[in-house]
């Protein structure tokens, strides 16, 4: 009976430690997650306060009126055992944010792209790679 009560006793006890331990993984994972998710929202907005303008040269940034750069969002969402992060233009979406950011020709002139996006979808990738999280 010993034996019995000895057994049940320790498969209580590692299931315990290892619904802790998976507990402490979601926790880890989704802290991650968020610090991907605001290392790539602060890339986007560096990227646009840093790229020189292609309508005026010299201009070292692509701030006219802020709203783009104020624009600049992002969110994290957990779906069972799946987190999705993004950032960017996630509500506001002007035409011209893309053309900024893509690049092309506006009269005259020839828009260099930024590569705001993925400059911070790179920076989330970085993140995520220093906590150890490889994606698929």
């Amino acid at each position: 009976m010993a034996g019995l009560t000895g057994h049940r006793a320790l498969t209580n006890g590692l299931n315990q430690m290892l619904l802790l331990a998976e507990l402490g993984v979601k926790v880890d994972a989704y802290q991650a997650a968020d610090e991907a998710r605001k290392a790539g929202e602060d890339k986007v907005r560096e990227i646009i306060d840093t790229t020189e303008s292609s309508l005026r040269p010299g201009k070292m940034n692509r701030n006219w009126t802020f709203e783009m750069r104020q624009s600049v969002g992002s969110d994290i969402k957990r779906n069972g055992n799946t987190i999705s992060i993004r950032a960017g233009w996630l509500k506001n979406k002007e035409g011209y944010f893309l053309k900024q950011e893509y690049g092309g020709p506006l009269g005259n002139t020839t828009i260099v792209p930024m590569n705001a996006l993925m400059a911070g979808h790179d920076e989330m990738l970085k993140t995520l790679s220093r906590w150890g999280i490889k994606i698929k």
